[in-house]
């Protein structure tokens, strides 16, 4: 019923609604520098009216209003915003994560420049070219040692430092895979939290908003996906899923249902031979990977013995080192089932017999039972993919040193087969691991040294014809000078290339007599290069591959910026209009608090002025 109560009644409703709406707006300015934080807006609206029609009660002048609440507090976010930065976050992680990487191996390289490998070589031929004017001189031979002993430094200081950025990058990764899982397990624990409010009838918009700022954040990692479910539930997985096309094999990473399993990575820390085969070769392998990534204590060490059909296999597991696992850590195959493994609890081996086994045996698995998480977005895929790229440079970088020594060694021994028992010469590049055994034998950018025997004596160069290493004309080292311009097969040499395999026909290049100096020398191949241009096409490509990076972050950050500011203008707080908000409720409140003062005036001439 209408009166003076009712009127009452309806001004308290409505200061009690501007009041609420206050302190949301107080909220949104107090938020207004918080990453993450979307503004909320208390809606408000009409209350039930008095003199709803019945049987007793027909419409007459109309229904009577009896105030205003608030019906609920909304975040203000727009839901594809947040796909279009999520899927630019991957973009530009995977790339930003590439150019890194690839900025740092140029800085190993180091070119063009003074004292880098480019300029070092061109120093050794001329070193060979001053020598042949001077082949009696113990100085210019003497150069020749050092300047070459400048090169073989450089190479193995750069073959180093690249094999330790890889390894560097593969912390890095480990990081990653530490900061995933957390990440889940936080976005896991807000999920079921926004669900038990939304059960409550409340609005979860600050759990939300912590909710997407994570999920934002592992965008970034790896591309995402998300399905929406009731209360505010979210299943997260990722777009590059191990069902790919069957959705009965998804494996989810957060899930709406806390009794659903879920997924999460654990990281491969070494991949040991152990059939006597060379790393890299097929075979089977003691793969040690730790649970979840955590390597602080060795109860999350599991060891599995995986056979690798493939090099292919080996490079894809080493240069990737990240497994899909379950919850616990455990790896697991496509189905979601856990790989058979032994575990480490302190020094004391003890076999995991809750995991089943596979292929029969305990430990045992093949190198397609486990599944590699292999993302093609965010910073996770760009680390991986950089590691094929380093990859590349040190065999780019081996098959250079090997080219170099192989064809120097057959010009100074005078023969192309090194097990030639009447060498003229003895080696002048030896490989340092075993230059006492073997000689060149797997020699590469990591190992390729000079020959003790020539550093201690330079009169052991041989520079002319013969076998007689003192002698005076220089034929032997224009010989080696002039393989600066001769196109070796460098492309083709392989970690099994010898020498014999190089300089013997049907390959690129064969051994020879020249008939004018009585020197036998190295033929040019048809398809073959120069060893500068060789290593100056390796720099050329390690250059445009950074400027690629360096491009496709440039014009993503672009992207971002300006769907950030979208982002911004829909669900940033803009404190001047929160002030405005602000006067607007204050003036309703006091316009509220007046009615009651007038309603307690008229009041009270309803009840003492009857007194009278």
């Amino acid at each position: 019923m209408s009166g003076l109560f009712s009127t009452f009644n309806v001004a308290t409703r409505g200061m009690s609604a501007q009041q609420k709406a206050i302190d949301v707006t107080t909220h949104n300015i107090a938020n207004a520098n918080t990453e993450g934080y979307s503004r909320q807006r208390a809606t408000m609206e009409t209350t039930k009216p008095f003199g709803m029609p019945t049987m007793n009660n027909a419409m007459g002048q109309g229904q009577l209003g009896t105030g205003v609440q608030i019906s609920s507090i909304v975040r203000i976010r727009d839901s594809f915003l947040d796909y279009q930065v999520r899927t630019e976050n991957g973009t530009k992680g995977l790339y930003e994560g590439r150019q890194n990487f690839l900025t740092e191996i140029e800085n190993i390289f180091n070119e063009p420049s003074d004292t880098g490998v480019s300029t070092l070589v061109g120093k050794v031929f001329d070193s060979w070219q001053e020598l042949s004017k001077h082949p009696e001189s113990s100085n210019a031979r003497t150069v020749v040692a050092q300047q070459s002993k400048a090169l073989t430094d450089e190479l193995n200081n750069t073959y180093n430092q690249l094999v330790k950025l890889k390894d560097n990058s593969q912390d890095v990764i480990k990081q990653n895979v530490i900061d995933v899982n957390n990440m889940l397990d936080q976005i896991n624990e807000l999920n079921q939290q926004v669900i038990s409010v939304k059960v409550g009838g409340n609005e979860p918009n600050d759990l939300m908003d912590k909710r997407d700022l994570l999920v934002d954040q592992l965008s970034a990692k790896f591309g995402i996906t998300i399905d929406k479910k009731s209360l505010a539930g979210e299943n997260l997985k990722s777009t590059d899923n191990v069902g790919g096309s069957d959705p009965t094999k998804d494996l989810y990473l957060v899930k709406s249902n806390p009794n659903d399993k879920v997924s999460r990575f654990s990281y491969v820390n070494s991949i040991i031979p152990k059939g006597g085969q060379k790393l890299g070769e097929p075979g089977a392998y003691d793969v040690t990977y730790y649970k979840n990534g955590d390597m602080s204590s060795d109860k999350n060490k599991v060891t599995i013995t995986m056979t690798l059909a493939s090099s292919d296999e080996y490079k894809n597991l080493d240069q990737g080192r990240v497994l899909w696992a379950d919850k616990e850590g455990y790896a697991i195959d496509k189905d979601g089932n856990r790989i058979a493994g032994q575990e480490f609890i302190g020094t004391d081996p003890t076999i995991g017999s809750a995991l089943p086994a596979i292929d029969g045996a305990m430990g045992a698995a093949t190198g397609t039972a486990i599944e590699l998480f292999q993302p093609k977005n965010g910073e996770l895929s760009g680390y991986m993919s950089v590691q094929k790229d380093i990859d590349v440079y040190v065999d780019q970088l081996n098959k250079l040193a090997k080219g170099i020594a192989l064809s120097i060694n057959a010009v100074h021994s005078g023969t192309s087969d090194e097990n030639d028992p009447t060498p003229e010469g003895m080696l002048f590049f030896v490989n340092s691991d075993n230059s006492t055994t073997a000689g060149e034998k797997d020699i590469n950018a990591g190992n390729i040294s000079i020959n003790e025997d020539i550093l201690n004596d330079v009169m052991n160069i041989n520079a002319g014809v013969g076998a007689t290493p003192g002698a005076t004309d220089g034929s032997r080292a224009l010989a080696i000078a002039g393989l600066r311009d001769v196109r070796l097969d460098v492309q083709s040499i392989s970690d099994t290339t010898d020498r014999k395999a190089f300089l013997t026909p049907p390959a690129g290049n064969s051994f020879s007599l020249d008939p004018t100096t009585g020197v036998d020398v190295v033929t040019s191949s048809t398809g073959g290069m120069t060893v500068n241009s060789y290593f100056k096409d390796t720099v050329n490509r390690l250059a445009v591959q950074t400027q690629e990076a360096k491009r496709i972050v440039t014009n993503h950050e672009a992207l971002l910026a300006g769907l950030d500011e979208s982002r911004t203008s829909i669900s940033g707080v803009s404190l001047d209009e929160e002030m405005a908000n602000m006067i607007q409720y204050q003036h309703a409140y006091q316009a509220n608090a007046k009615i009651i003062s007038t309603v307690d005036e008229l009041l009270d001439v309803v009840i003492n002025g009857l007194k009278k």
